[in-house]
């Protein structure tokens, strides 16, 4: 199964800037993915304004993103921040 990630230039230069943040994400949907103990992720499905999107709490910051396919499993990376500025 390929897992391939794509990213908004505002998550980008987030990520970019936080590494750790961004292997901890990978982890953590692959996780998902597999299966594989997806209780030990915090994971939510989200509402309002961003119905159909997800979110993963990593170190204090939030990564919003969406599944796209499910055949090639892209993952399209909308906003990555602090719990206060990622949901403005």
């Amino acid at each position: 199964m390929d897992i391939r990630f794509q990213y908004s230039k505002k998550a980008e230069r987030f990520l970019s800037k936080h590494e750790d943040v961004r292997s901890e994400f990978k982890k953590d949907i692959i996780k998902l993915v597999k299966n594989d103990h997806p209780e030990t992720v915090n994971y939510k499905h989200l509402k309002g304004k961003y119905r159909g999107y997800d979110r993963v709490a990593v170190n204090g910051y939030r990564v919003v993103f969406r599944f796209l396919r499910e055949d090639e499993i892209v993952v399209d990376t909308v906003k990555a921040g602090s719990r206060g500025d990622v949901y403005k």
